[in-house]
């Protein structure tokens, strides 16, 4: 048995061989690991080295791009040191600066600053290195060699070192500088500009505001101060309303300011209120202002001082009132001259030509021609005077309808032809023969203007000829030609500065003492006046002692049909048919009641009469009557109210014709007559021809059937609107479009509601109702220039007035119905293109 101490031994010995066994293990694990590692760290090394080949190589292409970048560039280049010596400048430099490298080279950066700019230059440097700036721009002009000045707008950086005491140090600078010359130019001129113009607007008075968009105050001119009162610091980040606007202007501010926002330009009218609290008018033209994105950032207003206008617009406004008043007051002064003058006039004329019938003697035959000149010429002097006051009222209405022009002419022709027997003057007429159609025009202006012109032919022209000649002249339009006449005498005639004088008022250009001047001057300028109004013009040509020839030129319309093919029936005694007549005459004249009566009995026609208005009413409620003759102006009632009331009030002459007996030829009177429910008016004074004409109009009742139906026939046609009557809406609007948006706008919201309201009142019958209602829409049609849609109603008002409907007026609502989606859509078509 071993010793216990060789057993130990062995262990020990065991353990130890183990242990280096572990170790050799571990040294080769560790010696292989080591070889990998040299493996690697020797393929690293290699990698490497070819890494920093490839940056290195990289590098040199980038450096190599970069100076070529920089060689070839537009703008300069440069580096300096610590003292700003230029130490690179590429080749630009030279180009721009007309120097060579090597000049460059020995200069300093401040050098080639212009001398103008140096200190500015070098105080901004010093100050970049004190606060120790990285970056900056700078823009100053530069001396090229030649002495000329370039603008250069500079970018740089400075560059500074930590120093060994740990202080930043300034280490060099570099920039890149281009050529801004024509920016600068062009800045320059935009500032010179806004300058003129800001003196411009300054001597102007016009004052200059921009404001953000929640009207905040941002620049402000002196101009404006001036104009409100306050100084510049005062207003700048201020509210613009608060300061300036009254409360009842705010509205329109909040509308322009939506304009703005959606970048639109206006100009309107508002109050404000200067700084010692008194109030200015101005004409505010504003706009948008935009950035670069444009986007509305504000908007800028130039306001107008225009307290003075208004001040005068107040006093026309004022002075226009006077004016019309003073208008009125003086048709009111016609109208009552008119009647007070023809009513008396009439009852002379109308007993002068009774006389005629009683077997006058050689010497009253003589009186009696005294009497009828001298009344003829009285009433022509007072239409005259009317007709010139209609004129200058702009009463006159142009009726064009279809007319026979060659009848109208030898009609007047022979007129004049028998009015010159016993005078050596013999009456031409030479026509035409182009001229063998009806013309649509004025036939009533038409003959009004030959009667003038020859009658001024016939008085100064005692021996040789008066020649009326037509000539169909140029055209003018569709179917439109120019028609001219000339009527040339043999008379006086004139020199040519008396010519000019013929056609201005109250001027008469023949001797004073000569018994031929009597009249008002007036008949020659009614003439030119009533030719001007259609279109025409008119001249003269005249030689003293030789003649005068007169000539106008009229706008006519040829139609298709003949003139012998629709000739109008002329008026004959032997159509009247007043067999069983009876009349109602109300007249409070008793000179003009005797002339009436006379020429009644005549004709064999019974009447009875009442000498107020009073009376009339109570007379026509005794028995019926074929046609009742109403003077206007008569005590206790006058003939409107007495027509009404006959009208109104269920009676055996609720339908009987009434025609009015007026001395008064204004259009508002006829007006006035037939809104009462007359059916005519007679205007005094009267011959007993033109009296016939209207009995036998209203009393022979085959003429008046064939008469009624023509008319029915044409009433579509008269009393329909195909168009929007554009005279009419300047007359309302003028050039004011907001206003005429307004009302168009009101139209088409409410017009079809009272349609249908219109619709409803006529199927129940309500006719009262439905009088009301078409009362009621009438100004609303003539306002957006409906005005014959607007006359269709006025009848239908007028005629369930008169109490009874008759076929004629159901005609006239079918036709306004019938018609409307037209008229409608014309009122739509012209709102749209507001």
């Amino acid at each position: 048995m071993e010793s216990e101490e060789i057993l130990l031994l062995k262990r020990r010995i065991e353990r130890e061989r183990q242990s280096r066994k572990e170790a050799e293990r571990i040294l080769e694990v560790k010696a292989l690991e080591l070889y990998t590692a040299n493996i690697n760290l020797q393929k690293l090394n290699e990698g490497l080295e070819n890494q920093i080949k490839n940056r290195t190589a990289d590098l040199e292409k980038s450096r190599a791009r970069y100076k070529e970048l920089v060689e070839s560039a537009n703008e300069i280049v440069y580096e300096v040191d610590v003292n700003f010596k230029l130490v690179y400048i590429n080749p630009a430099a030279c180009h721009l600066l007309l120097y060579s490298l090597q000049d460059l080279s020995k200069k300093t950066f401040l050098e080639l600053v212009d001398d103008s700019h140096k200190e500015t230059v070098k105080n901004y440097l010093i100050k970049c290195l004190k606060e120790k700036t990285s970056q900056g721009y700078l823009e100053f002009p530069a001396k090229k060699k030649n002495g000329d000045i370039i603008w250069l707008g500079q970018n740089f950086q400075l560059e500074f070192k930590e120093s060994d005491d740990g202080f930043l140090t300034f280490n060099g600078l570099k920039a890149m500088a281009r050529d801004i010359s024509e920016i600068h130019s062009a800045q320059l001129e935009l500032k010179l500009n806004e300058e003129k113009y800001r003196l411009i607007m300054e001597n102007m008075n016009l004052g200059f505001m921009e404001v953000t968009n929640d009207g905040k105050i941002t620049r402000v001119y002196q101009a404006l101060c001036n104009m409100t009162g306050y100084n510049e610091n005062e207003l700048i980040g201020k509210s613009a309303e608060e300061i300036f606007l009254p409360d009842e202007f705010k509205s329109v501010m909040h509308n322009q300011s939506l304009k703005r926002e959606q970048g639109e330009i206006s100009a309107y009218e508002v109050q404000i209120i200067k700084k010692d609290g008194q109030r200015l008018w101005v004409l505010i033209s504003g706009g948008p202002i935009f950035n670069q994105k444009g986007e509305v950032t504000g908007s800028v207003g130039i306001h107008y001082d225009i307290s003075d206008l208004k001040r005068v617009q107040t006093e026309l406004a004022e002075a226009k009132e006077v004016a019309e008043a003073s208008q009125m007051a003086e048709q009111e002064f016609l109208a009552n001259m008119s009647h007070e003058i023809r009513t008396p006039l009439n009852a002379v004329i109308g007993m002068a030509h009774l006389l005629y019938d009683t077997n006058p003697s050689v010497e009253q035959i003589e009186y009696l021609d005294i009497i009828k000149n001298s009344a003829n010429f009285l009433h022509a002097l007072i239409s005259d005077v009317l007709d010139m006051a209609k004129i200058e009222a702009r009463k006159v209405e142009i009726k064009n309808a279809e007319f026979d022009i060659v009848g109208v002419l030898k009609s007047i022709h022979r007129t004049y032809e028998l009015k010159s027997q016993g005078k050596d003057v013999k009456l031409i007429l030479d026509l035409d023969p182009q001229i063998g159609v009806l013309v649509i025009g004025d036939e009533l202006i038409f003959n009004q203007i030959l009667n003038n012109l020859l009658s001024n032919a016939e008085k100064f022209t005692d021996t040789g000829y008066i020649k009326l000649s037509t000539e169909l002249n140029k055209k003018v339009g569709e179917n439109m030609y120019m028609i001219r006449v000339s009527v040339e005498d043999t008379g006086q005639g004139m020199d040519q500065q008396k010519a000019e004088l013929v056609f201005q008022k109250f001027k008469q250009v023949h001797d004073k003492s000569s018994s031929k001047t009597k009249g008002t001057g007036l008949g020659l300028a009614i003439v030119k006046e009533l030719i001007e109004l259609q279109g025409g013009i008119i001249g003269l040509k005249s030689v003293p002692n030789k003649g005068t020839t007169f000539f106008f030129e009229l706008p006519f319309e040829l139609t298709s049909k003949k003139i012998n093919e629709n000739s109008e029936r002329e008026f004959d005694e032997k159509d009247l048919q007043f067999n069983n007549i009876n009349v109602l005459i109300a007249e409070d004249n008793a000179l003009n009641l005797k002339y009436l009566s006379t020429l009644l009995r005549k004709w064999d026609i019974q009447y009875d009469y009442a000498s107020d208005g009073r009376e009339a009413i109570r007379i026509s409620k005794l028995r019926k009557f074929d046609l009742i003759l109403m003077d206007i102006q008569m005590p206790n009632l006058n003939g409107y109210e007495a027509t009404i009331s006959i009208r109104s009030e269920f009676g055996p002459n609720q339908k009987t014709p009434i025609i009015a007996l007026t001395a008064s030829a204004m259009v508002i009177e006829k007006d006035k007559a037939s809104d009462a429910g007359m059916n005519g008016v007679l205007t005094k004074p009267f011959t007993p021809d033109q009296l016939k004409r209207t009995l036998n109009k209203y009393l022979n009742k085959e003429i008046e059937k064939s008469e009624e139906n023509a008319e029915n026939n044409k009433t579509e046609e008269v009393l329909i609107d195909n168009q929007i009557n554009q005279a009419i809406l300047i007359d309302y609007f003028g050039r004011d479009v907001d206003f005429k948006k307004v009302v168009f706008e009101t139209f088409i919201e409410e017009i079809e509601s009272q349609i249908e309201e219109f619709k409803v009142l006529l199927k129940g019958k309500k006719w009262s109702d439905l009088g009301e209602l078409a009362h009621k829409m009438k100004p609303s049609f003539s306002m957006v220039g409906l005005q014959k849609t607007e006359s269709l109603l006025k009848g239908i008002e007028t005629g369930i007035i008169m109490g009874t409907i008759t076929k004629e007026i159901e005609s006239q609502i079918d036709v306004f119905l019938t018609n409307f989606p037209q008229t409608f859509n014309l009122v739509k078509e012209e709102y749209n293109n507001l």
